[in-house]
């Protein structure tokens, strides 16, 4: 890796330590060495929380409440732009452009709860706001605890990856208190010239889970009609050929920044971004070194929430077609390795991240208390799940780093045997028993009392394929809860795809499989032996449990 992606993790290393001393942080740009510095502006390098009154007229409201909910994102989804006064600090701005914004999870009517996307200069050019141009508003319904954005955005940033900064501001609409919001700054030209000489390339908004091939919006640039670069850069990640692929995408593709990116989605558990999910991204075409630059966006779901936990592998499905591209090539799977070993080492460094969160969480406390005395009482809860997810990712972190996954072995019928399971509690308080005789056979037992979720599981790393997940199983009066959502009972399967039918009930041993493939050679799989039920014994016969290469 250059210079260039290691000089901001000593920049964010050592404001966090300014932080912590109860110092500033150094008003110093972290872009590129050799650019001009830019300072920070106050309401990101400070922990003050700041109270934002916005006015919108009756009319605009009403216009409001015909927002789509929709999977798009701001104008782009035709949601509907009003004026309104913005008030803060003594400070009076007038015409100020306002929608609803957020997608699938986060969208939230004007009358409940509502995140907000302010534009300053679209109905008055060159009015700014503390220096931006624009910002967000969000109500942080994904984040309970209001404080992942500001650490994820801070952490990307520390691995050399360009990001818009967040800050927090309590909100107050015609009146109303609604209490805290994140406040993350908007894409455009203003926040580019942070990173680039040149911000007359394309920036494009990945949408909702969109990818490059698809018809992505232009936010900002002199050509938004010529998208040349997006196909030049999907033809290079298509090319069949490995050594070919690698050497058209490092021609296209800013390597060092993109790969940076993915190892700090997997370290983050970002699993609604590029890497995992094709979502959550935007992407700027560098006209000066007329590279493709990745950016990451919507870092609400962060460290093991939804459909990733704290134990996420760290060479996990990749569904980004870029990301697919570059980790199937032996050079982009051996400096994607090396550079997740090098950030987990330089930049997530878990006690300093933690003290980080305490410090922000002491800022926002007293403003929640205030805005919302009811939630006041829970935010400490939340903080504290969110920094016991941080420390779980650490430990997981460099346990799979100091003992990858090993690449299975078949003999000649296609056959390898499934050892090494680690017990894994989700929810409740299941007890388990790695080695227990029942009827002959040696098990590995999970027992359910009050309803749980728990699994015995083991990885290893298998060239693309199909294969067959069997053993045997049995069960004792296993009893679904009609609340999972996501059905109870027994089942054999692997993390991060398709669901099988469960077995509840009791049963005698009987032999369960699963079949699955495997689309990228060096990937690696979790296997999972899971009970999820109110109640119930379940036991998997360890000397069968093998994978099948068909």
């Amino acid at each position: 890796m250059g210079t260039r992606t290691l000089c901001p993790v000593i920049i964010f290393l050592s404001g966090l330590f300014c932080h912590l001393l109860g110092a500033e942080t150094p008003t110093v740009s972290k872009a590129e060495p050799g650019k001009k510095s830019i300072p920070h502006d106050d309401i990101f390098a400070k922990l003050e929380v700041l109270k934002i009154r916005v006015d919108i007229p009756r009319e605009g409201i009403a216009a409001l409440r015909r927002s789509p909910r929709g999977f798009g994102f701001g104008e782009s989804a035709d949601r509907p732009v009003v004026k309104c006064t913005v008030r803060e600090g003594g400070r009076v701005y007038t015409n100020v452009a306002i929608h609803l914004k957020g997608a699938a999870g986060s969208f939230r009517p004007i009358d409940d709860n509502p995140a907000l996307t302010l534009n300053f200069e679209k109905f008055a050019p060159g009015q700014t706001f503390h220096g931006l141009h624009k910002f967000s508003l969000n109500n942080s319904v994904q984040d309970p605890s209001f404080l992942s954005e500001r650490i994820c955005r801070e952490l990307f940033e520390a691995a050399g990856v360009p990001v818009p900064r967040a800050a927090h501001a309590v909100l107050d609409l015609n009146g109303a208190n609604l209490g805290l919001r994140v406040l993350t700054e908007g894409y455009g030209k203003h926040f580019l010239k942070r990173y680039f000489k040149n911000t007359s390339g394309n920036l494009y908004d990945g949408g909702f889970c969109k990818e490059i091939n698809d018809d992505l919006a232009v936010n900002s640039g002199d050509h938004p009609d010529n998208h040349s670069d997006l196909k030049k850069l999907a033809a290079a990640a298509m090319e069949p050929d490995p050594s070919r692929r690698t050497a058209a995408l490092e021609k296209i593709l800013d390597m060092d920044r993109f790969i940076s990116m993915i190892a700090m989605e997997v370290i983050q558990c970002h699993w609604d971004g590029y890497a995992m999910n094709r979502n959550n991204y935007r992407l700027y075409h560098d006209l000066d070194s007329d590279r493709m630059v990745f950016m990451p966006h919507g870092l609400d779901q962060m460290f093991g929430v939804e459909r990733s936990g704290p134990n996420s592998p760290i060479f996990p499905q990749m569904q980004g077609l870029v990301a697919r591209a570059v980790i199937r090539t032996p050079e982009g799977r051996r400096r994607y390795q090396e550079r997740m070993s090098q950030l987990v080492t330089n930049v997530f460094k878990v006690e300093t991240i933690l003290k980080r969160v305490d410090e922000l969480a002491g800022a926002i406390r007293p403003a929640i208390a205030e805005s919302n005395p009811r939630y006041a009482q829970s935010i400490d809860q939340q903080i504290a799940w969110l920094k016991q997810r941080i420390s779980q990712r650490g430990q997981s972190l460099r346990l799979q780093l100091s003992a990858p996954s090993k690449v299975l072995k078949f003999d000649s019928s296609g056959l390898s045997r499934l050892v090494d399971w680690k017990a894994k509690t989700d929810t409740g308080n299941p007890t388990f028993a790695e080695k227990v005789a029942k009827d002959g056979r040696t098990a590995m037992r999970i027992s359910v009392g009050s309803g749980a979720s728990a699994s015995w599981r083991t990885r290893a790393v298998l060239d693309a394929g199909r294969y067959r997940f069997e053993g045997f199983i049995r069960l004792q009066e296993v009893a679904a809860d009609p609340r999972d959502a996501r059905g109870g009972g027994v089942c054999l399967r692997v993390s991060r795809a398709a669901m099988p039918k469960k077995l509840t009930g009791t049963t005698e041993w009987s032999r369960v499989a699963y079949e699955f493939e495997v689309e990228e050679a060096g990937t690696e799989v979790e296997f999972v032996c899971e009970l999820r039920a109110r109640s119930g014994d379940a036991w998997f016969d360890a000397d069968s449990l093998r994978l099948i290469r068909e």
